[in-house]
């Protein structure tokens, strides 16, 4: 954010501030002149001086010090006798010309004085609102990180409290991880299933694998949130274990989520040649 200081804060270009002083001194002169059968000899300077207030207001102090003075050799010049050309000044001639000119020394003093009030309370307003909506950010980006974290313990809470019912977990690139449950149940050495071509689809009955894989895709394409299926699982002493589970997606903080194949809660299992 760029800031001005606040004695600059006129807007106009340089170019525009002196033309447009000399086109308000000219319609001050032409207004004096126009009115000059009625204010003759009264009033010679007045115009040239609110034309100078005026151009204090919008363009700042030192054009309206420029109009000011010229405006007053143009009030002399043309409405003064004698007319078309300075005469030596006496003493009303004196006092009138300190009356004018301090009276818009003042009047441009004051304007300046409250242009630049006025710009600085535009200064810290922009700052302040800026300050604001930096803290306002800053809070909301802990509002929001401070609910991913419940949001996180939440989620581990969850898993960890499945941990041990959890059969098979599945990854976002449909990589299958064994856990020890599965391997108790099936009877068989761990070392056995950690081998990286041992798919465990291979304890699942042959009849069953294609239903198997089917169920789970629907919850790994986002079709469903979980998928309840019984497995039939071959062990090492020849029976059939049955498992009655639920395939189910466990979201993470990450936007992305693992998926779980763990046994349903209440009688889970049964054994048969």
């Amino acid at each position: 954010m760029l800031l001005k200081n606040s004695h600059l804060w006129v807007d106009a270009s340089l170019r525009a501030r002196y033309g447009y002083t000399a086109l308000m001194l000219l319609v001050a002169f032409l207004v004096r002149y126009g009115l000059d059968q009625w204010l003759n000899p009264y009033m010679p300077t007045q115009f040239f001086l609110l034309s100078a207030l005026l151009t204090a207001l919008w363009f700042g102090y030192v054009p309206a010090l420029i109009s000011l003075v010229v405006g007053w050799l143009i009030g002399l010049y043309y409405f003064v006798e004698p007319y078309g050309q300075f005469s030596p000044a006496n003493t009303y001639d004196l006092i009138v010309t300190f009356n004018d000119l301090a009276s818009g020394v003042v009047g441009i003093s004051v304007i300046e004085y409250l242009q630049r009030t006025r710009y600085s309370m535009r200064l810290m307003l922009t700052v302040s609102d800026s300050r604001y909506r930096s803290l306002l950010r800053l809070d909301n980006h802990r509002v929001h990180q401070q609910r991913l974290s419940n949001r996180s313990l939440r989620q581990m809470s969850e898993i960890l409290s499945h941990l041990d019912r959890v059969l098979v977990l599945v990854d976002q690139d449909r990589h299958a991880i064994i856990q020890p449950l599965l391997i108790e149940l099936a009877g068989l050495q761990l070392d056995n299933m950690a081998r990286p071509s041992r798919n465990w689809l291979e304890l699942v009955h042959a009849e069953e694998r294609n239903k198997i894989e089917q169920d789970m895709a629907t919850v790994m394409d986002g079709l469903r949130d979980s998928h309840d299926m019984q497995l039939r699982i071959s062990a090492q002493d020849g029976e059939v274990v049955t498992l009655n589970c639920v395939f189910r997606a466990l979201p993470l903080m990450t936007r992305r989520s693992v998926f779980a194949m763990m046994l349903k809660a209440g009688p889970d299992q049964s054994r048969h040649p």
